[in-house]
């Protein structure tokens, strides 16, 4: 004892550092470290009232010495005292006032141009941790008990308000340990802080290091919980500083610090929750409830109805509770099970509330308690899913999703705001950012999930689709409902969408949708008719009807999406649906069986009355293309109901039409023509088809696009013609209008055109053996002949062959003279032609022209036979001669 007094003594009364520094060694020894004579001091009862009324002081008064080592010393050995279990049985009251008085006070007061009187952080993090163990002394009385601790508490936070603008990240986190020590005895005191307490933390929230943002938000929990909740400002402190950091601190990347966030929000929902009265409806209008953060920025209202103070956060529990759900659905699976623990425990600690307790629902306690919420929450998330940030928008729609699946099937409160929620969805499902519209489609999966048998939702949805709704039909809306509606039938009972199967099958066979050419509404169009097809599946027939409005709607949208831009890729797909919806119907894998009784009602949906006759005004109309897809797809079906549609092939293809519409017309009737099964069915048209359709197109025009149409319609004749389908009587009638126009074409420079031109005269001249008069003679050899010369070997072979019938088109007398001897004289130059192939077919002619004139071709044969380089040929047709 002696030598520890004088150890003491020392400390107070010496001004040399080394004596200092020494003493407070021994000081320590003394007290902690045993010797052959007995345990340390501290551990003797007789030695710690010393300590309290002699020891302590002197320490504090060394705590503030000017040299760095002393104070740091000093704090160390005052901490390790008074961190003992020895001394757990004395009262450390005056020794915490004396130390928050005279040195934590003091350290942490301004000393300009430095931030604190104390400069070296490592004893600034020693004076808070110092604090923070004599808070936690049993000694320390609430200061509810004691004026005195009152008055200490205030000095402490007064040092912690500035301490917590310290720039070493321990002294910040110190900070936080020591608040929550002193909120055990001290609520009151700092609910009295709060405001400054809480504003200094708040900086702290977006500290570099996550260990000092986990623990500040942890402290602002406590502060704001503390005795009660903040009463002062307390609307104004949450709206514009808690809440807006509060949101930014949920999207923290850390999953720690958003644990911390949970703990925070459970702390203070617990103080909200007390005393509040849950029998008063949630959604009414009075004015502290009407406060809302959008944005993340303050919109205060004027507070008319004064607010208890045990209630003081109640008008913002559905703004925590929105924050909470959002932790529900945290990417971090420990992290999401910590919040719906949470959760469930706050439902719970309210199940006795007289609202919830006679509630005669199935559903659980955490369903029913954000039910009563429901509306609330739903407003704030519906306004952050328009937030101007992408990660603001993706979080709101997956709370979303939280709160439907958390909502009670059948509160009325999801009922009555579902065209708020399908407004919200079908605007979001539009996001640029992909996350975002995933989120929104898993949304309206769960929400279709939660309605479950019930068509509330869809029948909200198919009145934006049908167009009875003014101000839906531009695409971004169509895409919207699409989307939304795709995604709740995936989540929908399958009766549901059975029973509203017709319904929705018109509504996707609306106007508004199918004449659109937008993409993205193609797209969603798709998605939604997969959806739907998959969703009724094998129950298609009990659907269906008498009237087969089901499959007909279902056909009308699938040609539209067939008829769209190829460069859209919707093909594919749809066929697929055609191919189930084929089998649901008993037609296997046959699609065109499928059209059989439905494709007069296609075509009349697609004129707009029965019977009209329709010319679409381009090629790229929606209804134009869709018919070409209807023609196509189809197959044998469209050649079995070709009466219903020939007319729209003539009204298209007069020559006074939009150049564009008339090739789409021609180039499907050559695609359809070419199909043989169609083709027989066809057979009664073919006059028409050639007088009426097909040659007044073949007419040389000047321009490209005529050329191509041109080109088009001269295939389609010779489609027809080859097809074997056009009788004796139909082709002798339309030879005269042929004729011409093909010798016309034969000069086109078109390679392409002039091979069909020459392999349709000869289809005709093979038609009509000997039926051409003396004029159509003279005028055609000409022609024909030159093509011979053409700088294409595929109109040179196609020449030869209508050369050779050509000459059994007509009586031997109309090619006698002049045009026989110019005729032979021509075939036997090219008989002399490189080319073998075309030597032989020359020769060919040549054997035919002999039936002709016998005497020309030999006179003619024996002149030249000495002038080719290889007389094989001539002698065999001397030969034949």
């Amino acid at each position: 004892m002696n030598s520890l007094q004088k150890d003491v003594r020392t400390l107070t009364s010496s001004t040399d550092m080394i004596q200092k520094k020494r003493a407070l060694i021994n000081v320590s020894k003394l007290i902690f470290t045993a010797s052959a004579e007995g345990p340390p001091s501290v551990s003797e009862a007789s030695f710690q009232p010393y300590f309290v009324s002699d020891l302590f002081p002197a320490l504090i008064k060394t705590t503030t010495d000017e040299k760095e080592k002393i104070r740091e010393l000093s704090l160390n050995l005052l901490l390790k005292v008074v961190g003992c279990k020895e001394m757990e049985a004395f009262d450390f009251t005056d020794t915490l006032k004396l130390f928050s008085e005279d040195v934590f006070k003091r350290g942490f007061a301004s000393a300009s141009p430095k931030p604190f009187t104390e400069p070296a952080e490592e004893i600034r993090l020693l004076l808070l941790k110092t604090t923070t163990t004599l808070l936690n002394h049993p000694s320390i009385q609430p200061s509810a008990n004691s004026k005195t601790t009152t008055s200490v508490f205030s000095t402490i936070i007064e040092g912690i308000i500035r301490a917590c603008g310290d720039n070493f990240p321990e002294v910040k986190r110190e900070c936080c340990l020591c608040l929550a020590k002193m909120s055990k005895k001290g609520g009151e005191v700092i609910k009295m802080h709060a405001e400054s307490l809480t504003k200094q933390l708040n900086t702290n929230l977006n500290h570099q290091h996550s260990k000092t943002r986990q623990m500040t938000v942890k402290a602002i929990g406590i502060v704001l919980s503390s005795a009660g909740g903040v009463t002062t400002n307390s609307e104004k402190l949450m709206i514009e500083t808690v809440l807006p950091s509060l949101k930014k601190t949920g999207f923290d990347q850390i999953p720690s610090v958003r644990k911390g966030f949970i703990t925070c929000l459970v702390k203070i929902l617990n103080v909200a929750l007390d005393n509040f009265d849950f029998d008063e409806d949630p959604s009414s209008s009075s004015a502290t409830e009407d406060k809302m953060v959008i944005d993340g920025e303050a919109t205060l209202q004027e507070n008319k109805n004064a607010t208890s103070n045990s209630n003081v956060y109640a008008p913002f529990v559905p703004q925590l509770l929105a924050f909470l759900l959002g932790m529900c659905c945290d990417e971090v699976e420990e992290v999401k099970n910590v919040a719906l623990e949470e959760l469930q425990k706050l439902a719970d600690s309210r199940k006795e509330e007289s609202i919830f307790k006679f509630q005669k629902s199935p559903d659980d306690m955490t369903s029913k308690f954000i039910s009563y919420y429901f509306e609330k929450i739903l407003s704030i998330l519906v306004t952050d899913a328009g937030h101007w940030t992408s990660g603001q928008r993706e979080k709101a729609l997956s709370t979303l999703t939280t709160l439907i699946e958390f909502t009670a099937p059948a509160h009325p409160s999801l009922y009555s705001n579902l065209e708020i929620i399908i407004s919200c969805l079908a605007s979001a499902i539009n996001d640029d950012e992909e996350v975002v519209a995933a989120n929104t489609s898993v949304c309206a999966r769960a929400l279709g999930k939660k309605l479950g048998a019930s068509p509330a939702a869809i029948q909200i949805l198919l009145p934006r689709l049908d167009g009875s709704l003014s101000g839906m039909n531009t695409p971004e809306k169509l895409v919207g409902s699409l989307l939304i509606l795709s995604s709740i039938l995936v989540g929908s009972d399958d009766d549901c969408v059975v029973n509203l199967a017709t319904k929705i099958s018109t509504a996707l066979s609306s106007p508004a949708i199918l004449e659109s050419t937008d993409r993205d509404v193609l797209e969603a169009l798709l998605e939604t008719a997969e959806n739907f097809v998959d969703k009724v599946g094998g129950r298609w027939k009990t659907c269906e009807g008498s009237d087969g409005a089901l499959t007909l709607n279902l056909l009308h949208s699938c040609i539209f999406l067939l008829g769209a831009d190829v460069n859209y890729d919707l093909r594919d797909g749809t066929g697929d649906i055609l191919k189930k919806i084929s089998g649901f119907c008993g037609c296997g894998d046959d699609v065109s069986m499928l059209f059989d009784g439905h494709f007069v009602n296609l075509v009349n949906r697609l004129r707009g009355e029965p019977e009209l006759t329709v010319v679409w005004p381009n090629g790229k109309d929606p209804n134009l293309r869709a018919f070409d897809a209807l023609m196509r797809v189809a197959g044998a079906t469209g050649g079995k109901h070709f009466a219903s549609v020939i007319d729209i092939f003539e009204s298209h293809m007069n020559v006074d039409n939009e150049p564009e519409s008339r090739l789409v017309v021609m180039a499907l009737l050559e695609s359809v023509l070419n199909n043989k099964q169609v083709a027989e069915y066809v057979k009664e048209f073919t006059g028409k088809l050639i007088n009426d359709v097909v040659a007044p197109n073949i007419v040389w025009r000047a321009g490209g696009v005529a050329s191509t149409i041109r080109k088009v319609s001269i295939a389609c004749l010779f489609t027809i013609l080859k097809s074997e389908t056009v009788d004796t009587q139909t082709l002798f009638q339309a030879a005269p209008k042929l004729l011409p126009v093909l010798k016309t074409n034969l000069g086109d420079y078109d390679a392409s055109s002039r091979q069909l031109c020459c392999l349709s005269l000869g289809i005709i001249f093979a038609g009509l053996p000997g039926a051409l008069g003396m004029e159509p003679v003279h005028q055609l050899y000409p022609d024909l002949l030159k093509c011979l010369d053409d700088s294409s070997d595929d109109v040179r072979f196609a020449a030869c062959g209508t050369l050779k019938v050509f000459l059994k088109s007509a009586p031997a007398e109309h090619f006698k003279g002049t045009l026989m001897d110019y005729l032979c004289d021509q075939l036997l130059i090219h008989m002399d032609d490189p080319d073998p192939v075309i030597q032989q077919s020359v020769f060919d002619i040549l054997l035919v022209a002999i039936e002709v004139d016998k005497d020309v071709v030999k006179k003619k044969a024996t002149a030249t036979r000495n002038s080719h380089r290889d007389v094989r040929l001539c002698d065999l047709l001397l030969k034949q001669c």
